[in-house]
């Protein structure tokens, strides 16, 4: 062998050895994590519930970056142009990862491509609430009363979410007519259901708490695959006969080609931490479901599933790209 090709071969030797002990020493400083955000929203307050118990099984902390605004592209966009090497994170949520590549034309940041799976780690199924006074206790009644009146009208926290997406699967699924109320965030929306100037609306637990408790608005139906812990006695819209299932939900993302090792390392980290009974007990108090479940092989087939239905919904539903 030659001198050229044995200087070749040892430094692609080294080059190995040096990844492999990378892979072995990670972390070895703090790991930055993009929540693409603001500070207080759901999605952060998930976050700081199950990443300071999650650093203590990888030995160095979580440094929560909040970076809201624009549909979560800003923030998705810097977490894409990371280097691979699981320092920088993403905490991904349905619309970086699902809806966003549905409802733009173009986004600075291709989910598929950009990001790999690490850890799925809660989220809510969206329910179905409609006002006291409407006297609709069940899916059916409301799908009757929607196709005898003709101009329903429901609110959703705005375009391309879940609570509004979710209502466009309804809709798909029964053949309704129903009028979209879009809104900018999710607390006016709930307070005009509650009046009665929408007849109803998707949206998770947490957000219809005033109006269940001063008793104007009913939940009918909750759109998961089976009914919720915090509302046992809730049937699911599939057990009313309506092929309904939507979720929001939230995970961790690496950028691509972080090595395999580190990503098991955090995922490892993250569904150890959502064991832990204290995060269990803090994550009930926001209504949130533990999914604690997943490989990131797993989540990764979740979220190609996923991003694939959200697509036919939205081409079904007719909703234009922005």
């Amino acid at each position: 062998m030659s001198v050229k090709l044995m200087g070749l071969s040892l430094s692609f030797v080294l080059a190995l050895g040096n990844s492999a002990f990378a892979q072995q020493d990670y972390p070895n400083r703090p790991i930055h994590m993009i929540v693409p955000l603001p500070a207080g929203s759901a999605a952060d307050g998930v976050a700081r519930i199950v990443l300071p118990v999650a650093e203590k099984y990888l030995g160095q902390p979580f440094i929560v970056e909040n970076e809201g605004g624009a549909a979560s592209i800003p923030g998705t966009a810097r977490a894409a142009k990371a280097a691979p090497d699981g320092y920088t994170l993403l905490w991904g949520t349905v619309a970086t990862q699902v809806s966003n590549p549905n409802m733009f034309k173009a986004l600075p940041y291709d989910p598929a491509k950009d990001f790999t799976a690490v850890a799925r780690v809660a989220g809510q199924s969206m329910i179905l609430a409609v006002p006291t006074s409407s006297k609709i206790d069940n899916v059916a009644k409301f799908v009757a009363k929607a196709k005898e009146a003709g101009n329903l009208s429901y609110a959703s926290a705005g375009i391309g979410t879940s609570a509004h997406l979710c209502a466009e699967l309804l809709k798909l699924k029964t053949g309704v007519k129903l009028r979209h109320i879009p809104y900018q965030g999710g607390t006016q929306s709930v307070l005009d259901l509650i009046r009665g100037e929408t007849s109803m609306m998707f949206y998770s637990l947490a957000q219809f708490q005033p109006g269940l408790q001063s008793g104007e608005l009913k939940l009918i139906g909750i759109a998961g695959d089976q009914r919720s812990k915090f509302t046992p006695d809730l049937p699911t819209l599939k057990e009313q006969g309506f092929d309904v299932v939507l979720n929001s939900w939230y995970g961790v993302y690496a950028r691509s080609g972080t090595p395999s090792a580190i990503v098991d390392k955090v995922a490892d980290a993250i569904n150890r931490a959502l064991k832990d009974p204290g995060v269990i007990a803090a994550l009930d108090k926001t209504g949130s479901e533990v999914y604690a479940t997943a490989t990131p092989a797993e989540y990764q087939t979740f979220t190609d599933t996923e991003r694939k239905r959200y697509g036919e919904i939205i081409e079904a539903a007719g909703i234009p790209k922005s």
